[in-house]
Parts: C-alpha cells; structure tokens; sequence
C-alpha cells in the first residue's frame, strides 16, 4: 500500500513539474525579466544608483510597490511602473524575486577596512539583526541589506533621516536613521554592501 502510494505521489509531482504554467505565472515572469532590464539579470543590479531586488522578501517587495503605486514613495520610473501592476500582480512578483539567488558577497579588496568595522560595530550596536536577521537577509517587510549596492544603502538611510521615505508602516527604520551621523550612514552602507 506505501509502495502504491509512493508511486503515484511521485506521479503527481512529476505531472505538476511538466504541466505548462498558469497564464498568470507566464504573465507574472514576463513582468519579472522587464525588472531585469534596470536591475540587472537575476535581480542583481550591475549600474549605479539601481538597487538589487534578487532575494528581498516578498513582503518587502509588495510594500515598495504598493508605495510607488500609491504616490507615497515616489520615483519617476517606478511611479508609472507600479501603477500598472494589479496586487495579484504585486503577490507574483514578491514570491519569484523572493526566490531568486542573492546577490554574491563582494570579491573585490575592501579598499576602506576601517569603514568596515566601524559598520560593523554600529549594525551591533543599533541592533539591526532584529528585524533584519543575523545574515541581514530581510525577512518579512523587512529589506534584505546583505550584498545591496552600498550607494542604495546610504540613500536609504538617507532618506529615512530626511523623512522622505516611509517604512512599512514601522517606525524603526526613521527613528534609527535619525540618530545617525552621515559617517555613521557611510559606514553602515560599506559594511552592508560588502556581506
């Protein structure tokens, strides 16, 4: 009888891999690879001053979209972008980015090591890894920080500082980047772009 069973969960399985996808997953992966044409194959941006979106949490990435729909987060490329997407269309994307490779940790000589530890210490310090993991993967709507550009980072942080960005619906991300230096910012991106 397990024997039988066996046989036939391995033949529904092996049925659902071949079945062709759900014009909604075809749609959903088309929308995907027009991602990839700013922030780079795989999600992994390779030009400056565009963030990686490989691996954020899904969450996070619906969050960010819904902003740049609703106005609340504003950029003249996402704006319009977003406000074509429907949030079944917001849900596809969240889950394939989620699932794609992260961005690979720097190989290029750290050429500011003091920068680094003191990145370091202020993400020990000021508690980062509780909301966004003890590898800074993100989770939740919270952003995966580990491996992003480090000029995103500091704008980011920036911005957050300057009250111009909004988390999701937390304070945290305000009310720390308000205490912090611009060296303190500085220092928090060079450390986190490197991981």
């Amino acid at each position: 009888m397990m024997r039988a069973l066996a046989i036939a969960l391995s033949a529904v399985t092996a049925l659902a891999a071949a079945a062709p996808a759900s014009a909604d997953e075809t749609d959903a992966k088309a929308k995907l690879e027009a991602c990839f044409a700013c922030h780079g194959p795989g999600g992994i941006s390779t030009v400056d001053n565009m963030p990686s979106i490989a691996a954020e949490p899904s969450y996070f990435t619906q969050w960010q979209l819904v902003f740049f729909r609703a106005g609340s987060r504003k950029s003249e490329i996402m704006g319009p972008v977003a406000s074509g997407l429907s949030n079944e269309d917001l849900k596809n994307l969240g889950a394939l980015l989620q699932a794609l490779p992260p961005p690979p940790a720097a190989t290029t000589p750290d050429n500011a090591p003091d920068l680094t530890a003191a990145g370091a210490k202020l993400a020990v310090q000021r508690h980062c890894d509780s909301c966004h993991k003890a590898d800074f993967g993100g989770q939740q709507a919270v952003a995966r920080l580990a491996g992003q550009r480090e000029e995103i980072l500091l704008k980011a942080l920036q911005d957050y500082k300057a009250g111009t960005r909004a988390g999701s619906g937390v304070a945290a991300m305000p009310e720390v980047a308000y205490t912090l230096s611009e060296d303190n910012m500085k220092a928090l991106a060079h450390y986190l772009s490197r991981l």
